[in-house]
């Protein structure tokens, strides 16, 4: 399938389909008499995470098949006819099934299955009596693959994410554990725990850094907590922890009490995030960028925050009938939705410029999604969930409406195929984006575009004077009269409606120094840290190799760092302050290179600023390239 189209997979009562989405040129969806068919399916269909294979849950009992997506041609067949769950490794390099334990598998290596998902190869198993839907998939990977992971009694079993078969290679001992996760992006690498409250022993949450995995990072009690989640900055550099109750002791809610703490990786700063307004934790989300995250919180209408990596909170998106919030891939749009006993209210937000594009409606959904390209927002309506009225409806970011789809049977799955975040680059709103259509109808029989242009507007709803003119149409229009005080979005700084805040970690000298002293801190702080980070670093790559790993091999020589590729920008301001920058340290090198052609003689260091030149002017036609877009 070609950059310019998305493609679904749909499961139905008349099978599993891949069929061509919608287009990202002009926004049409195509018609598809003959999509490509798979074979019957008992469970949801699930793609590797670069989109390139899809595993199937044969309905015939043959086992798991695994397809090529960009052909629909039959890849692999993996033979455990009653696998009940599959899931892909981080890099697609795995293969994990599930299925019920019996004597015959107990004696045959386990019903937790790994498979070579290129040859449907068996490579080993474990075995997993019970299954928990919260806890699959039970073998965990780090990003790279090099370290895998397990819960087991009391503890994490840690294992070569290359070659599991050879056994343990560490081990997290902890009592009463009951749950963990760990981080994404590069190493060093980090593994948090949750062990729950047990008598009178409050929760806690503990931190790890392989391979020292008897000395914790940090760890942080927790009162009035019996479960937990965790959510990984997607750079890892931070884990946001949500715990909850089944009873709050206050007895404001008859859900239990929900509570979130922030932890660094680093174990230099943890604090509880500080939230403005009373009730549940409903939803949170980090930014694709991992620089910033979103807290959907409090009784209704609940209000909706951002808070940036510092935990502070920076911008208010003002209170209404949400309970989600779903970021688009490259972080520019974001989605505040109402779903489930909410009316399926949808605002779409654009990011970068903290406003509201659109607000619409799609009642009766049960399952939501953003495109790979940040274009397309997708809503369904499926069974079990739901018996009647089954189907779908995709949304442009503005809110426009690109088709609904209607099946007058069971509909059980839409998804859009994943791709690499490289695949599609992040674009802007286009002048006048905004102003979708509230009901969200027409387009119906999934034919062709639908907006508002290709029918006369139907008679509006009358509105008073004192509530023109705030929101997008009659979707976010409010009412007259309400028991809620609603609250409009505002940005948040200094003395905010949360009172003082500070970063964790934070003094209040910092306030008091001057410029130039506070920017020599900062600089310090700094270097401080990228030599803590290569210190860590070089301590992983002796454990992996210690244990027979081999560590992949570091960037090159004038090779931008990964996290300066993925880098975001939320103004022009911020790309011009990085073009400055840039240009400074080119003008660096090149008077280095100058010198060198003088005879002088240059440390490591210098040779290295030299030898990034290249990288640094690649870097700045992007920049540029880029600030034509703001």
């Amino acid at each position: 399938m070609a950059a310019e189209s998305h493609q679904l997979v749909v499961r139905d009562q008349n099978g599993t389909f891949l069929r061509p989405g919608p287009v990202i040129a002009d926004y049409s969806f195509p018609e598809c008499p003959e999509p490509n068919a798979l074979c019957g399916s008992r469970g949801d269909v699930e793609y590797s995470p670069d989109g390139s294979l899809a595993a199937v849950l044969s309905a015939t009992g043959v086992g798991v098949v695994v397809y090529d997506t960009a052909t629909g041609a039959e890849k692999a067949k993996v033979a455990c006819g009653g696998a009940l769950a599959v899931s892909f490794s981080p890099q697609g390099s795995f293969l994990q099934t599930w299925e019920k334990l019996t004597e015959e598998l107990q004696q045959s290596g386990g019903n937790l299955r790994l498979w070579d998902p290129q040859t449907g190869a068996f490579l080993t198993g474990f075995s997993q009596k019970a299954f928990s839907k919260e806890k699959w998939p039970y073998i965990r990977w780090t990003d790279d693959e090099m370290i895998a992971c397990m819960s087991i009694t009391n503890g994490v079993h840690l294992y070569n994410g290359q070659d599991i078969a050879q056994g343990v290679i560490s081990k997290v001992s902890q009592e009463n554990l009951s749950s963990y996760s760990i981080s994404p992006g590069p190493p060093p690498y980090k593994i948090v725990t949750f062990v729950p409250e047990v008598k009178d022993k409050p929760a806690a949450v503990t931190l790890f850094a392989y391979p020292n995995l008897e000395e914790p990072v940090t760890r942080k009690v927790m009162f009035r907590a019996s479960d937990a989640s965790f959510l990984w900055s997607p750079t890892g550099a931070a884990v946001l922890v949500r715990t909850s109750t089944d009873v709050d002791a206050t007895g404001k809610s008859y859900y239990g009490e929900s509570k979130m703490a922030y932890l660094a990786s680093d174990g230099k700063s943890d604090s509880n995030v500080a939230l403005g307004k009373e009730g549940p934790i409903h939803d949170v989300a980090w930014s694709p960028s991992g620089k910033e995250f979103i807290v959907v919180y409090g009784f209704m209408p609940a209000k909706a925050t951002l808070f940036d990596m510092k935990c502070k909170a920076v911008f208010d998106f003002g209170t209404g009938s949400r309970n989600t919030v779903a970021w688009a891939p490259h972080g520019r749009f974001v989605m505040l939705g109402g779903f489930g006993n909410i009316s399926g209210n949808l605002e779409f937000w654009d990011n970068n410029r903290k406003k509201v594009i659109a607000a619409v409606k799609a009642p009766g959904t049960t399952s939501w999604a953003w495109s790979p390209c940040s274009r397309f927002f997708l809503t369904a309506t499926l069974f079990p969930r739901l018996r009647v009225d089954n189907g779908f409806k995709i949304f442009k970011y503005d809110g426009s409406l690109v088709t609904e789809q209607t099946v007058p049977h069971e509909l059980y799955q839409v998804s859009f195929r994943p791709a690499k975040p490289s695949v599609h680059p992040d674009r802007p709103a286009s002048p006048g984006a905004g102003g979708g259509a509230a009901g969200g109808g027409g387009g119906g029989g999934g034919g062709g575009q639908s907006s508002a242009a290709a029918a006369p507007a139907a008679p509006s709803a009358y509105v008073p004077p004192h509530l023109r003119g705030k929101g997008a149409g009659g979707a976010s229009a409010r009412p007259a009269f309400s028991l809620h005080a609603y609250e409009e979005a505002a940005k948040v700084g200094g003395q905010s409606l949360f009172g003082k805040q500070l970063p964790p970690g934070a003094e209040e000298e910092d306030n008091k120094l001057s410029k130039s002293a506070l920017k020599k801190k900062k600089a310090k702080e700094k270097a401080q840290k990228e030599k803590d980070a290569a210190e860590a670093l070089e301590q992983t790559n002796r454990a992996l190799a210690a244990a027979g790993i081999t560590p992949q091999a570091a960037p090159a020589a004038g090779a931008a760092p990964a996290a300066e590729e993925k880098k975001s920008f939320s103004s022009a301001d911020e790309v011009n302050k990085r073009i400055k920058a840039v240009q400074k340290k080119l003008r660096q090198a090149e008077a280095l290179v100058e010198e060198e052609k003088g005879g002088k003689e240059l440390n490591v260091d210098q040779k290295d600023k030299i030898a990034s030149i290249d990288g640094m002017q690649e870097e700045l036609k992007e920049l540029n390239a880029l600030l034509a877009t703001f």
